[in-house]
C-alpha cells in the first residue's frame, strides 16, 4: 500500500496507515470495494481531523497493517481476557441471588407455616407469587440493560434484592410482608442471569463466548447446589428462619459491593467494544484508567496523556429507552427462529425443574427420608447442572470452531461496533452440532429414573440418574440459550429474558401436572410419557433450527 502525506498545518500524518480498529475495518471495507490495495485510504482525511496540534507525527515503520478476519476477539471487544475471566466468576456469584433464592427457600416451608400461623398452601402461595414474578421481571430489566447499560441497572437490582432481604429477616409475624418482600427479592434477582447473558455477549465475540459462559453458569450452579443443605442446617440449628435471610443478605452485600468497585460498563450500545468512556454511574475508575492508558499508548501521545477519541468511534448516538421496550423479550418470541430455540431451552430446562418438584415427594412417600436428607437428595441434581455448565460452555466453542473450519468462515463484528453480523455462517449447525445423542441419552435416562423409583430399588441409583438426567438437560438449555443470544446480538439480555419466559412457563405448567398424571398412571408410566414428550419435541425444535433457521434468521 502507497503512502501519502496528509497535511495538518505543520504536522504529517500519514494517510493510508490506519491504527485504530475501526479504522482498520473502513480502509478494507474500501479497498475491498475499490478492487485494488494500492488506493489510499479514505479515513486518512477523519485521522487528520481527529488529529491536534500536539500530537506526534506517526514514524512510517510503527504503521500497522490490517488483513481482514485477523484476530476477531480483538475487533469485537478490547476487554482483555483476564478481565473477562473475572468478569465471568463475578457475574456467576451474582447470579447465585437468583437461583439460591429459590432452593434454600423450599426446606423452609413448614418453618414458616408455623412461624407465622399460616397453612402450607399459604406458604406455597409465596413460591407462586415468585415464580410470577421471575417471569415477569427479566423483560423489563433486561430492555432496560440493553438500551441504558448493564453496570446501573445490576446495581439498582442487587441493592433492591439487599433490603428485601434485610426485610425479611426482620420480618416475624406479618404474611402479608413476607409475600411482598419475596415478591421484591424475585425483582431483584430474577433478572440478574438475563444481564449476565448480556455481558458475556458483550464482551466475548462468538467463537469464545463458551469460554465465559461455561465458568459463570458453573459456579453460579455450584454454589446454588449447597441451598437446600445450608438452609436446612441452619433452620435445624438455630431454630429459626431468620439466620437463612441473613445468609442471603451478607451474600447481596457482597454482591453489591463487588459490582459496585469492579464491574465495567459493557453494554455495546453504550461503550461500543468497550473503547468509549461510560458516563455516571456507568464509570469505574479502574476500567476508566485502563482506557485512558491504553488511548494513550495507541495513539503514540509523548506527553502520556489519552488522546481525544474521532468522533465517528466515540459520538455514536446511544439508543433509548421506550416504554415499549418492555415487550421486546415478547416480540422476539414471535420470531419463528427464535420460537424453535425458545422450546429447546423452555423443554430441557423443564426436565430439571420436574426433578426438583418430584424429589421431596419421592424420597419421602418411597425411602421414608427425613428433611434433612431430603435436601441432601437435591445435590445430585444440583451437582449435574454444575457439571453440565461446564461442558457446554467447552462444547459450544469446540463446535463453533470446528463448524467454522468446515465451512471457511467466521462472523464479523458490525463496524458501528455494535453485535455481530452473521451473515450466511451456520450458526444454528454450529451450537447443535451432533446435539442429537444428547436429546436421546437424556430421554432414556428420564424413562429408567420413572421405572426405577417406581419399583423401590436402592437409592442410589435414582440419585445417580437424577445427576446424570439434570448434567444433560442443563447442557442442552445452555447450548440452546447461546444461540439465541447469537442470533440476536444486539438484544442479547432481552433474548435471554425470552427465555426465562418461556421455561417457567412450561416448568410451571409440568409442575401443575406432575402429582395429577403420577396418581393416574404411576410414577413409571409418567416419566416414560414426559420422556417421549420432551425427546421428540426437543429433536424437532433442533432439525428446525438447523433446516430453517438460516433462512428466517436472514428474512427478518
Amino acid at each position: 500500500m502507497t503512502e501519502q502525506a496528509v497535511s495538518n498545518g505543520d504536522i504529517q500524518v500519514p494517510g493510508p496507515t490506519p491504527h485504530t480498529i475501526e479504522e482498520k475495518l473502513t480502509a478494507a471495507t474500501a479497498d475491498s470495494q475499490n478492487g485494488s490495495l494500492d488506493r489510499p485510504s479514505e479515513t486518512a482525511g477523519s485521522t487528520a481531523d481527529c488529529s491536534k496540534s500536539k500530537a506526534p507525527t506517526i514514524p512510517p515503520d510503527e504503521a500497522s497493517t490490517f488483513e481482514p478476519g485477523e484476530n476477531e476477539a480483538e475487533e469485537y471487544s478490547i476487554f482483555p481476557r483476564t478481565t473477562r475471566t473475572y468478569l465471568s466468576y463475578l457475574l456467576g456469584f451474582a447470579m447465585t441471588l437468583s437461583t439460591l433464592t429459590a432452593t434454600i427457600y423450599f426446606p423452609l416451608i413448614p418453618m414458616l407455616s408455623d412461624a407465622f400461623a399460616v397453612s402450607i398452601q399459604d406458604i406455597n402461595l409465596t413460591v407462586t407469587v415468585y415464580a410470577i414474578v421471575q417471569a415477569a421481571a427479566p423483560g423489563f430489566f433486561a430492555s432496560l440493560a440493553d438500551t441504558t447499560g448493564r453496570r446501573p441497572v445490576l446495581l439498582g437490582l442487587v441493592a433492591l434484592y439487599t433490603a428485601a432481604s434485610l426485610g425479611l429477616a426482620l420480618n416475624r409475624d406479618n404474611y402479608t410482608v413476607l409475600i411482598a418482600l419475596r415478591a421484591a427479592q424475585s425483582i431483584g434477582g430474577s433478572p440478574i442471569p438475563a444481564i449476565g447473558y448480556g455481558v458475556a455477549a458483550d464482551v466475548s465475540p462468538t467463537a469464545e463466548r463458551g469460554s465465559m459462559l461455561g465458568p459463570m453458569l458453573s459456579f453460579c450452579n455450584g454454589l446454588s447446589a449447597v441451598g437446600p443443605v445450608v438452609a436446612g442446617a441452619v433452620a435445624n440449628s438455630t431454630g429459626g428462619y431468620a439466620w437463612v435471610f441473613l445468609a442471603l443478605l451478607i451474600v447481596s452485600v457482597l454482591s453489591l459491593v463487588l459490582v459496585g468497585f469492579t464491574l465495567p460498563e459493557t453494554a455495546r450500545g453504550v461503550v461500543g467494544n468497550g473503547s468509549k468512556a461510560a458516563k455516571g454511574i456507568g464509570r469505574t475508575w479502574w476500567w476508566s484508567y485502563f482506557l485512558s492508558m491504553a488511548k494513550g499508548e495507541k495513539r503514540g501521545d509523548v506527553e502520556g496523556q489519552a488522546a481525544l477519541p474521532c468522533p465517528a468511534a466515540d459520538e455514536r448516538e446511544q439508543p433509548r429507552w421506550k416504554p415499549l421496550s418492555v415487550l421486546a423479550s415478547l416480540r422476539i418470541m414471535l420470531h419463528p427462529d427464535a420460537a424453535v430455540v425458545l422450546w429447546t431451552v423452555a423443554s430441557s430446562y423443564c426436565v430439571y425443574y420436574t426433578f426438583q418438584v418430584a424429589i421431596p415427594t419421592i424420597f419421602d412417600e418411597i425411602y421414608g427420608y427425613n428433611d434433612l436428607f431430603i435436601g441432601l437428595a437435591f445435590l445430585p441434581g444440583l451437582t449435574g447442572m454444575t457439571v453440565g455448565g461446564v461442558i457446554a460452555g467447552k462444547l459450544v466453542d469446540y463446535n463453533y470452531a470446528r463448524t467454522a473450519d468446515t465451512h471457511n468462515s467466521d462472523p464479523v463484528p458490525n463496524l458501528d461496533g455494535r453485535g455481530s453480523q452473521l451473515g450466511n455462517f451456520p450458526i444454528e449447525a454450529a451450537r447443535y452440532r451432533r446435539c442429537e445423542p444428547f436429546l436421546l441419552v437424556q430421554s432414556l435416562l428420564i424413562v429408567g429414573y420413572g421405572w426405577a423409583v417406581h419399583f423401590g430399588v436402592h437409592p442410589a441409583v435414582p440419585l445417580v440418574l437424577q445427576f446424570l438426567c439434570c448434567a444433560l438437560s442443563t447442557l442442552l438449555s445452555h447450548t440452546a440459550s447461546t444461540l439465541l443470544v447469537d442470533i440476536f446480538p444486539d438484544n442479547s439480555s432481552s433474548a435471554y429474558a425470552s427465555g426465562q419466559i418461556a421455561r417457567c412457563g412450561l416448568s410451571a405448567a409440568s409442575a401443575a401436572a406432575l402429582q395429577p398424571l403420577v396418581d393416574a398412571i404411576g410414577r413409571g408410566w409418567y416419566f416414560t410419557v414426559f420422556s417421549l414428550f420432551i425427546g421428540l419435541s426437543g429433536l424437532c425444535s433442533v432439525w428446525l433450527s438447523r433446516w430453517k433457521g438460516m433462512h428466517w434468521r436472514q428474512r427478518r
